[in-house]
């Protein structure tokens, strides 16, 4: 599992995990909305953690910066 995201990619997915998880506690969405969220956020903050998208990986997307590890791991294959 090798890193395909940068650092942006990183800092916009975290924002959007916190503003998912912020909106719980705004919205009061119930339980089924509730659980919805938290599943967004976590995903959002979890993946902006590990720096590695797995939705990336078919599509072929990378958005590191410079020499990019996917990439360089796709030529070898």
């Amino acid at each position: 599992m090798k890193e395909n995201m940068g650092s942006t990619d990183k800092f916009i997915r975290t924002m959007l995990g916190i503003a998912f998880l912020c909106n719980i506690i705004i919205l009061e969405p119930g339980v089924f909305g509730t659980i919805v969220l938290l599943i967004l956020g976590g995903l959002m903050i979890g993946t902006a953690w590990f720096g590695y998208c797995p939705a990336y990986k078919p599509l072929g997307i990378c958005t590191c910066e410079g020499a990019c590890q996917c990439q360089e791991e796709e030529k070898a294959e």
